[in-house]
């Protein structure tokens, strides 16, 4: 069993998701749906971490970065595996362009947030 572990980022980027659909598009049904998908895809990742794809990017994939997909979101994770860990880093619309902000953090040209 791993120890899922959710980033500052992450933890961040899941507020503002729910937020905005709870109050900007006034659905917090949808907020709500939402929140229990990304508790079970958590669940899920303390399980079965290898079960979910890579991200597509070479440079993503040879950092180890894995994407589970919860409704029209990714959350992008990294296995730790000396650590029993599963890192969760960011959670992305799937429409953002997560690969090139992912990349910008691992480059260091963009501090995480």
């Amino acid at each position: 069993m791993y120890r899922v572990v959710i980033s500052p980022s992450a933890d961040a980027d899941l507020f503002g998701i729910l937020r905005y659909i709870a109050y900007e598009l006034g659905n917090p049904q949808a907020a709500s749906n939402l929140a229990d998908g990304v508790e079970r895809c958590y669940a899920d990742l303390e399980e079965m971490p290898a079960a979910h794809s890579f991200c597509a990017d070479p440079l993503l994939r040879l950092k180890g970065y894995h994407k589970y997909p919860v409704g029209n979101y990714l959350v992008i994770y990294r296995i730790v595996e000396e650590e029993s860990e599963v890192r969760v880093v960011h959670i992305f619309h799937a429409m953002q362009n997560y690969i090139e902000i992912q990349k910008d953090e691992i480059e260091g040209n963009r501090p995480p947030y």
